[in-house]
């Protein structure tokens, strides 16, 4: 199946290059993000985004698993990511930001998972 046909499998994949996009570059002193920080934690944002993410590679996924590599990927990338932080001189490395990210992936799977089985 090509990812084209899918349209779910294209904004994964949109998303997933955003996260990557967002997560490595640096972040401005005068952004948006450092507004949002005052509303919602750190540990919040990274929760919520990689909850999306999860989300979007269960529901790019079928009954059938056909899209068990998006789901992996995704899965890896909320590791990962926090991984690279610690090379960024301009980032920070935070085990308790990657567990956010690790909570927020599964938990957007296991929802839709559930939410599937439910019907």
């Amino acid at each position: 199946m090509s990812i084209l046909a899918n349209p779910l499998r294209l904004i994964f994949f949109f998303y997933l290059f955003y996260l990557y996009y967002s997560y490595v570059r640096p972040v401005p002193i005068d952004s948006t993000i450092r507004g949002v920080e005052n509303l919602i934690t750190d540990y919040g944002i990274h929760f919520i985004s990689f909850f999306i993410l999860g989300t979007l590679a269960q529901l790019a996924n079928n009954k059938n698993n056909d899209f068990v590599f998006g789901i992996s990927l995704a899965l890896i990338t909320s590791v990962f990511i926090e991984f690279i932080h610690f090379f960024l001189p301009f980032r920070d490395f935070v085990i308790m930001e990657g567990f956010a990210n690790i909570v927020g992936c599964l938990l957007g799977i296991y929802l839709i998972s559930y939410l599937r089985t439910k019907k």
